[in-house]
């Protein structure tokens, strides 16, 4: 656990490591910059939760059980498994027995696990965006922790991205932290709103919405506490409830909106 004073360090150091994507000219630049920053963040803050998670592999089982444990109602023998902003590729690797190839990327390998080709595993870097595999390939696409992380403008590029690689039917599972209970960032040790590496955070129909205009069919929600799927694949119509949650008060919302972390979105392509 972080002290006091790392956490704060730890806050000064995002928030201007982010302020460059946040201020990059265009999208090309954003590409070039996210592995950059990253592996800075893995190299000035040694004390980050991942950066410690990485090299305690306790930690790091205690993280992946719970998450391989969900994957494995969406999974059979023979999926194609793409885990993406993957960070170390943990859950890739642990999912890799189960299916017939798991591919972990991210934007820098500072924190990577080796191939491991007897099981069907590898890590690659990308810029993540240009998946650099064939189209209609892949079974199915898991994200955690990850769309919060991308510039605004370039949500869709990823969303697109996901659904080039997709087979038809395919299913991308998107985990990501309700903007309505946020920050989700360090930034919630010191400000109303997320200033670090969380660039956007959503709320379930603002993500569902932009999934759809990327071109998925149909956007699902479903309920899971601890890695336990709850329920099958539901419509997305949570649009009453986050409306209700966003004109409370800011406080009371952020309490109430608590609950939502149970809610998972899964698009189809």
């Amino acid at each position: 656990m972080q002290t006091e004073a790392e956490l704060r360090q730890h806050f000064e150091i995002e928030r201007k490591l982010a302020a460059k994507l946040r201020e990059a000219p265009d999208k090309v630049e954003r590409r070039r910059l996210y592995g950059e920053v990253y592996r800075q963040r893995s190299e000035l803050i040694p004390h980050h939760p991942l950066v410690q998670q990485a090299v305690d592999p306790e930690a790091r089982s205690h993280a992946v059980e719970p998450q391989a444990k969900l994957l494995r109602s969406f999974i059979d023998r023979g999926s194609r498994f793409c885990e993406v902003g993957a960070g170390d590729g943990a859950v890739a690797r642990a999912i890799a027995p189960l299916v017939d190839t798991a591919v972990a990327l991210d934007v820098t390998d500072a924190l990577a696990l080796p191939d491991d080709q007897a099981v069907g595993f590898e890590f690659r870097v990308f810029d993540g965006f240009d998946f650099g595999l064939p189209p209609d390939s892949v079974d199915l696409v898991y994200s955690n922790d990850v769309v919060e992380h991308l510039h605004p403008e370039d949500m869709l590029d990823h969303a697109r991205g996901v659904h080039q690689v997709l087979r038809p039917g395919g299913l991308y599972v998107c985990v990501t932290p309700n903007r309505l209970s946020g920050p989700h960032d360090v930034s919630r040790h010191f400000a109303e709103d997320p200033q670090g590496f969380h660039l956007r955070e959503y709320s379930v129909t603002e993500l569902a919405t932009a999934l759809r205009e990327s071109g998925f069919s149909r956007v699902k929600v479903f309920l899971s506490v601890g890695g336990r799927r709850l329920t099958p694949l539901l419509p997305a119509a949570v649009r009453p409830i986050e409306a209700a949650l966003e004109a409370l008060p800011r406080q009371l919302r952020r309490k109430l909106a608590r609950s939502l972390a149970a809610v998972k979105v899964a698009a189809v392509k």
